[in-house]
């Protein structure tokens, strides 16, 4: 018997989950990617360094920056640019501007009706209209960053290896609609702690995230709970791996334990360097780490967009434009190395160059993938506490586990298809 779910919406990019039932029991399950792989390493092969940027962006039209952001970090780790603290803090707002659109639009629109137990935001807007209001009102603050630092809201042009290729005069018209998306969330927040959270816990998993001075977002040492390694280590501790049945890779630590990347991880890792705002709003609903139930991940992306809103503002206000928006890149033979935090985890790149920066290798892990193995885990520790799993069963609540995760699977298309087969 094979059941089957042709649209599921509200995830990003096209899979399938297989689930193999004997007597009504779990046997078995497969998360699959079946899409085409774009074959995005391949293409950047021979080309400039100057493209990373703007072909690296085309992966994903949610996290475009995210994308950038670890390309050309790898390029001037390659090309040993040191870029100004000022232009560093400038794409950390700009940074900052993706993480609250991409969580404003997980959160409100494809996370919250599993909570209200309706199919769509269609209907959650019947019910609640003022919280979807709200979460427009905090994305649209998002994507105002990202169009005034990099030119347009998708696929941003302005961030290239050195710095940026312009920056604006001012950055006073973003005061109005960031102060209102702050006060936005935390109404938001205060209404959401109240949601009722199934009770599940990830075990087994180690979490894995950036470490720097700041929350992590922009750089920094990988965090694996406590050991701190380099970009240039990732793949002497991390492992990616093939499956039969997905067309993205898969990753474990080369230990063979299952990690997760996200906000959980950042969360519990780096809890102690969330704003003080966020932090004390963390702290008074009683959401502190070690949190492990991946329902609860709907708070944390509203603590980060607090975190992020409230270190957004604090850059704009201290705006200046730098004299030079870049400073000078001159290529030469070399690899390099970029990691940063995409708003579903830690974006890793890796580039060596030719003498002209003609690019020779290319190797992209992005976090959908990383957490691929922890997703099947939870899934799998969820179905087997089940005393039987029926069709209908399995389609009311397994998606919403997966979508604890917001996997970014592709931005092409948006369902989820749901496979049972008996054995």
């Amino acid at each position: 018997m094979k059941f089957k779910i042709d649209a599921l919406t509200r995830v990003e990019g096209e899979g399938a989950l297989e689930v193999y039932l004997r007597n009504g029991k779990p046997e078995g399950l497969k998360l699959s990617i079946y899409e085409p792989p774009r074959l995005i390493e391949g293409i950047l092969k021979g080309k400039p360094y100057n493209v990373i940027p703007d072909i690296t962006a085309r992966i994903c039209g949610i996290c475009p920056i995210a994308y950038q952001m670890s390309g050309v970090q790898a390029t001037e780790n390659a090309f040993d640019i040191k870029i100004p603290k000022e232009i560093e803090e400038i794409r950390r707002l700009m940074y900052f501007g993706e993480w609250i659109q991409s969580h404003a639009l997980h959160v409100f629109f494809l996370h919250l009706p599993d909570f209200f137990g309706v199919p769509s935001i269609l209907e959650l807007a019947k019910i609640d209209k003022e919280l979807l209001l709200a979460g427009m009102e905090i994305k649209r603050a998002g994507s105002l960053i990202v169009q005034m630092l990099g030119g347009r809201t998708s696929h941003p042009v302005s961030l290239i290896a050195g710095g940026f290729s312009s920056l604006p005069e001012s950055l006073s018209g973003l005061m109005e609609p960031l102060e209102l998306a702050l006060e936005k969330s935390l109404w938001a927040i205060e209404k959401l702690k109240g949601l009722k959270f199934p009770d599940f816990e990830l075990k087994g998993i180690v979490f894995v995230s950036l470490w720097e001075e700041d929350y992590p977002i922009l750089k920094g040492k990988i965090d694996i709970q406590g050991q701190k390694i380099d970009a240039s280590s990732f793949k002497d501790v991390f492992e990616e791996f093939e499956v039969p049945y997905s067309t993205a890779k898969h990753a474990k630590l080369k230990d063979g334990r299952t990690y997760l990347v996200g906000p959980l991880a950042r969360f519990n890792n780096a809890f102690e360097k969330l704003s003080p705002l966020a932090k004390k709003i963390s702290v008074d609903m009683g959401l502190e780490p070690p949190v492990n139930n991946p329902y609860k991940s709907l708070l944390v992306r509203m603590v980060e967009n607090i975190h992020s809103l409230d270190r957004a503002l604090e850059i704009v206000k201290g705006y200046k434009k730098p004299e030079k928006a870049s400073i000078q890149v001159k290529p030469k033979r070399s690899t390099g190395f970029g990691v940063s935090e995409a708003p579903r985890g830690i974006l890793w790149h890796r580039y060596t160059f030719d003498e002209k920066g003609t690019i020779l290798e290319a190797d992209i892990v992005p976090p959908t993938s990383q957490n691929q193995p922890a997703m099947e885990l939870s899934l799998w520790s969820f179905l087997e506490k089940q005393k039987e799993i029926s069709e209908s069963w399995l389609q009311e609540h397994a998606e919403p586990m997966i979508r604890n995760f917001d996997p970014c699977i592709s931005c092409a298309t948006h369902f989820l298809k749901v496979k049972i087969k008996s054995v």
